[in-house]
């Protein structure tokens, strides 16, 4: 009896012993599995960092450019608003000098519309009568005066559409 005590003792130590080892063989193939996932992990969040870089930098780059491209554009903008209160207040200038000398210019052309119908030459007398020696007065370049002022109030809304 002593013996098949013994004997059922050591079938347990030895089954418990045998159970414990392969538990350990599964626990350190577990280990190995998840410290290779760690390891891949970590190379994924490596990648993941550096590309996280990558994209700060390109935003970087682009918001400066979009800001240079910005200011540009403000600059161009307030040299169009400049150019545009120059050209009026030379057109103002000039049709001043006509009003108060009293020399009527006509309608001013305000637009591109229209600027290509040509009127035909008035003849006052007969084509075959020759001109009075009569000297020109202030007034006479007023068609020219005209054509100027037609010319930048088109220049003003051309800059306005801008």
């Amino acid at each position: 009896a002593k013996r098949d005590q013994c004997k059922d003792e050591y079938l347990k130590i030895e089954s418990t012993v045998k159970d414990l080892e392969w538990k350990i063989e599964v626990n350190v193939a577990k280990i190995d599995k998840l410290t290779k996932m760690i390891e891949m992990l970590e190379g994924e969040k490596a990648k993941t960092i550096q590309q996280i870089q990558e994209v700060e930098e390109y935003m970087r780059t682009i918001t400066a450019e979009r800001e240079a491209v910005n200011a540009a554009f403000l600059k161009a903008k307030q040299e169009d608003q400049d150019a545009i209160d120059l050209l009026m207040a030379a057109r103002q200038a000039m049709s001043k000098f006509y009003k108060k000398s009293d020399i009527d210019m006509g309608p001013i052309q305000g637009s591109v519309k229209g600027v290509f119908v040509q009127q035909d030459p008035e003849f006052a007398v007969s084509e075959d009568q020759s001109p009075d020696a009569v000297f020109s007065d202030k007034g006479k370049r007023k068609g020219e005066s005209k054509d100027i002022v037609s010319i930048l109030t088109m220049i003003i809304e051309d800059l306005n559409d801008e």
